[in-house]
């Protein structure tokens, strides 16, 4: 790929630069913002968009151009549609009629203008998740398509990072929530990101960064809002760090109203940062963990003063208000099933939690059946045992004979920054670096470029 070796070395002289003026910070309380280097550039990041669908169509929203490797220009014009598919490790482009007319090892899509957009059509979104769907988005950027291998095309685009952030942020905390949230919201998912590009940690052959849950939700411009865009423009360039470094500034939807030990959660990871804290969502921080049942069981069925809690804090959104608190019957039968297959264990009698972790999410479940048990470790592996995935893995079983009912509290894995909770702090005035703090109360907010 000789095109992209120039832009390559680019990102990575400005991604040295960025490690470089974080490993010689001083150092501060997150609500000071270091110096900014004026000479850094912002980098430019590779999202793969999708490698799931067996055809792409593609609609142009403007005047675009498509490259063979070999530089032969195709123009398409605004409403125009091609299909894209995989064969003998080729690239197919193939017009309205469904008949190829151009393939290659790879194709580029750019725009005629800076701004242009395409639309791809039917964009699968949290596969295997009980939210899972289908979606047209639009995207801008320079788009490239390559084979994966497996008959499904693999589709990256690469643009600034803050033009990426655009389509992370009012997806990931919705467009519409207040400014200052909005703000807390684009300091961690740049934070996320310039940590994913000085890490490698999704990295793969022509992508930095993936567009799903496994990374952060990347959706194009199909909710993106003047205010999420204001957001990401006024605190353009900071992110989080500790000791020197960019952090995973991890955040979950609501916490349930405790966050949660990131060893509990990814235990494969890199050791506990000291900078996300555990504990109650609010100002005043309880005594006990909720690593006992009797204290998960009472938590649960509590409405705690935390700041994620929708019964005191009425003007959090609707996605927040249904997941502080959550209930699934199941029917035995169904159940045993589920989580079972075909294995002849007799029928579930109850799910026993092992280890618990401070947030009351169990990291060690066993599964008891009539004849036999077995367990499974890893907080998410557990939220994994039912199809779809559960809300939280912050839950009490109880049986009625017929049917076993879940009660659980929160939504997400609960490490770092609960969304739910930064929007609350947010209506009722908290500034942006106070609800980094909050969150995040050891680390530092450093401004890397302008």
């Amino acid at each position: 790929e000789p095109h992209h070796i120039k832009p390559v070395i680019w990102q990575l002289i400005s991604l040295i630069c960025i490690v470089l003026l974080l490993s010689c910070s001083c150092g501060g309380p997150a609500t000071k913002i270091q110096p900014v280097v004026s000479n850094l550039s912002e980098p430019q990041v590779r999202v793969r968009v999708i490698n799931t669908l067996d055809t792409v169509c593609i609609k142009f929203l403007d005047t675009w151009q498509v490259y063979t490797p070999d530089k032969i220009p195709h123009k398409f014009h605004k409403h125009d549609r091609i299909y894209l598919t995989e064969s003998e490790n080729q690239i197919n482009c193939l017009d309205e009629g469904r008949k190829t007319f151009l393939y290659g090892d790879s194709l580029s899509l750019t725009g005629v203008h800076q701004s242009g957009e395409i639309e791809i059509k039917s964009v699968p979104y949290g596969i295997g998740w009980w939210w899972a769907g289908e979606e047209d988005r639009r995207y801008e950027g320079k788009i490239s398509v390559y084979p994966s291998g497996t008959g499904k095309p693999e589709i990256v685009i690469s643009l600034p990072l803050d033009n990426y952030l655009c389509g992370v942020v009012p997806y990931e905390i919705g467009g519409d929530s207040p400014l200052e949230a909005l703000k807390a919201q684009a300091v961690a998912a740049r934070s996320e990101a310039v940590m994913a590009l000085t890490s490698d940690m999704y990295r793969g052959r022509h992508h930095d960064l993936t567009s799903d849950v496994e990374c952060q939700v990347f959706s194009g411009n199909q909710k993106r809002t003047q205010k999420s865009d204001q957001a990401i423009h006024d605190t353009r360039g900071l992110i989080l760090t500790h000791a020197g470094r960019p952090i995973n500034a991890y955040y979950a939807s609501n916490c349930g109203g405790y966050s949660e030990q990131i060893s509990h959660v990814w235990p494969d990871r890199p050791a506990p940062e000291t900078y996300l804290r555990t504990g109650k969502d609010s100002k005043y921080r309880p005594l006990t963990d909720l690593d006992s049942e009797y204290n998960v069981r009472e938590w649960i069925f509590s409405k705690p003063p935390v700041f994620c809690n929708p019964h005191l804090e009425t003007e959090l959104p609707s996605w927040s208000q249904k997941n502080f608190r959550w209930q699934k019957k199941f029917n035995i039968d169904s159940l045993t099933k589920m989580i079972n297959g075909d294995n002849d264990l007799g029928k579930l009698v109850t799910i026993r939690a092992i280890k618990r972790g401070s947030s009351g999410r169990i990291y060690q479940a066993r599964f008891i059946f009539e004849q036999d048990s077995f367990e499974v470790s890893g907080e998410l592996a557990i939220r994994q045992m039912w199809q779809p995935a559960l809300r939280s893995s912050c839950f009490v079983g109880d049986s009625d004979g017929e049917h076993y009912i879940l009660n659980g509290a929160g939504w997400g894995h609960g490490v770092g920054m609960c969304q739910s909770g930064a929007v609350a702090q947010a209506i009722h005035g908290t500034d942006f670096k106070s609800i980094l703090e909050h969150y995040y109360p050891q680390a530092e907010i450093v401004s890397v470029y302008q």
